[in-house]
């Protein structure tokens, strides 16, 4: 991609974002002051991700600068994070890049543990950066990709390190990296209180849950983020594959608004952008409940 297309799809995302409604103007000028900055320095930021976290942000780095120019940049299910987890929780970051996600986590999670799951080196480096940045101790990482069986596979780095793809085929570009199951690595931690799981593995979602199935027919995690993409078609599979694996586990998706703090069911057909909530049924109610206790208060 060209930069004069990246900065024009980058402009128009910012534009049309939630968190900049109020202040385009000003988020658009630190995109455009981020681009001469790295380029003139080549040099590291650090930036408040909350009021008392934060991320280091890289010329390089994606994720982390989506943090500068919209804060919350996953609007919705970031703010489900946030309102949704308690001190006792417990949560899994699979496909963990840098740890927005999990630095996110981890300021809501005190007593319980957050399991970070990042197989890219230089992400994996930075991800443990950044947990030292903010000296969380209730984080254990593990340099692994989460699949259905324990192993190897090649991926494909030619999108970049934020958009890791597997492939057959070697080449300069790809690199050999262990695999395990979410079953194998987590078989011997305390996971009653895994409440929630963030998961983006660029269409390998489907066997990296093919690996978790103790932890399915728990129905642990009770709730999963998860992107769902035509990337499933890497694997051979199609997007209504991995919603009829996790009907079969007893998990419906589901849509959050942050702006009216609400969970609706939603079929595949009425999901909007990539990112999408599966709350197994059982667990509907439990949600609910702990949403209606962060509206009531902030009144």
């Amino acid at each position: 991609m060209s930069s004069n297309k990246f900065a024009l799809i980058t402009i128009s995302y910012i534009w049309s974002h939630p968190n900049c409604r109020h202040q385009k103007a000003e988020s658009i000028f630190k995109f455009i002051a981020w681009q001469f900055y790295k380029r003139l320095t080549h040099r590291n930021l650090d930036l408040q991700l909350l009021p008392d976290v934060k991320i280091r942000c890289y010329p390089d780095s994606r994720s982390a600068a989506a943090v500068l120019y919209c804060g919350l940049y996953d609007y919705d299910e970031m703010n489900f994070l946030l309102r949704y987890l308690r001190p006792e929780d417990s949560f899994l970051d699979i496909g963990a890049n840098v740890g927005v996600y999990t630095l996110l986590a981890a300021s809501k999670i005190r007593s319980g543990s957050i399991y970070s799951f990042e197989v890219l080196p230089k992400n994996y480096e930075r991800l443990q950066e950044n947990i030292r940045l903010n000296q969380f101790t209730q984080v254990k990482t593990y340099e692994i990709a989460v699949s259905d069986q324990t192993g190897t596979i090649a991926l494909n780095l030619a999108e970049g390190d934020s958009m890791p793809f597997i492939t057959h085929a070697a080449a300069n570009n790809t690199i050999t990296v262990p695999t395990d199951t979410l079953d194998n690595l987590l078989q011997n931690q305390p996971l009653a209180n895994l409440t929630l799981a963030k998961m983006d593995i660029e269409g390998a979602e489907i066997l990296a849950l093919k690996g978790a199935l103790s932890l399915l027919k728990q129905q642990r995690p009770r709730v999963w983020i998860l992107e769902i993409n035509d990337t499933v078609s890497h694997f051979g599979h199609q997007k209504q594959d991995l919603v009829d694996f996790l009907h079969t586990y007893g998990y419906n998706l589901y849509r959050y608004s942050a702006d009216s703090n609400q969970i609706s069911r939603i079929t595949l057909a009425q999901k909007q952008g990539n990112n999408v909530l599966a709350i197994a049924d059982s667990a509907v109610d439990f949600v609910r409940d702990r949403l209606a206790e962060i509206a009531l208060s902030s009144q």
